[in-house]
């Protein structure tokens, strides 16, 4: 909880530190849902992750979906995929995959109260990347699609580029 009110007031942090704070994330969520999903975090050895910049609180809002809305309604365990892999000098891919039950039957489920709610969530990830982009040249670049053709799983596709 410190390390994010410290970072809060920040536009980006180093990419090592945002690291650190989703396998944090990562080891809580698992240990309210064991029996609902596995995960791995890997980075890619030839990124220098001192060399990156992210905005704070970046990553874990995409990561707190793929556990909230696709893992924890399937019925066998599943699986969460985080991996950061480097594209080329000036660029990384960050990827997040899960095998949850999709956007789709998520929305199904969802309840007359939440489905009149508005999520703020991804709305204000959405605003905070424009605004950042607007100011620091397309740094970040988001894209989401179903994994699978019966539109289960779910992959967002982060690209972070050096300053």
């Amino acid at each position: 909880m410190r390390s994010v009110l410290e970072n809060s007031e920040e536009d980006f942090i180093p990419l090592e530190k945002e690291i650190e704070l989703l396998q944090l994330y990562l080891k809580l969520e698992h240990s309210r849902f064991q029996d609902k999903f596995d995960y791995e975090l890997t980075v890619d050895k030839q990124i220098d992750v001192g060399q990156f910049q992210i905005p704070p609180m970046l990553l874990q809002p995409y990561v707190e979906n793929a556990v909230w809305h696709g893992l924890r309604y399937k019925e066998e365990k599943g699986f969460l995929k985080v991996e950061l892999l480097k594209k080329d000098e000036e660029s990384i891919q960050i990827i997040i995959t899960d095998n949850g039950i999709g956007r789709k039957k998520s929305t199904e489920l969802k309840t007359e109260y939440q489905k009149k709610k508005r999520s703020k969530g991804m709305q204000n990830i959405t605003q905070r990347i424009t605004i950042l982009n607007e100011m620091y040249k397309d740094k970040v670049d988001v894209f989401i699609e179903d994994l699978y053709d019966d539109t289960t799983g779910t992959k967002v596709i982060l690209m972070l580029k050096k300053d």
